[in-house]
């Protein structure tokens, strides 16, 4: 069975980032949508893992504000960008996290 949808705490680890850095930028970066269930919890599927990685590679390796984050992701094509960024390595590195679990 393949799994749909991440809590923020498969995310947390998936992403090696703090939930409440997640948070914020769910916030601040308006490309960023992200599922609520009926109670409130946060539900991320695939492409929000892929666009939370770009946004972590954005800040911390490009070294982008999070005005610069917004900017660079409304100006590029970000849905066939994403799918075509190393998707099989993407894949495989997430599998692995999920089989630890």
């Amino acid at each position: 069975m393949k799994k749909i949808f991440f809590s923020i705490d498969e995310v947390s680890q998936i992403l090696s980032e703090q939930k409440h850095t997640i948070r914020f930028w769910e916030t601040r970066i308006s490309k960023l949508k992200v599922i609520r269930t009926q109670s409130g919890h946060r539900l991320y599927d695939y492409e929000n893992l892929l666009l939370l990685k770009k946004i972590k590679n954005l800040l911390n390796v490009q070294k982008l504000t999070i005005n610069g984050v917004n900017d660079h992701l409304s100006k590029s094509k970000l849905k066939t960008k994403l799918y075509s960024d190393n998707i099989f390595t993407d894949l495989k590195e997430l599998l692995g996290i999920l089989k630890k679990s």
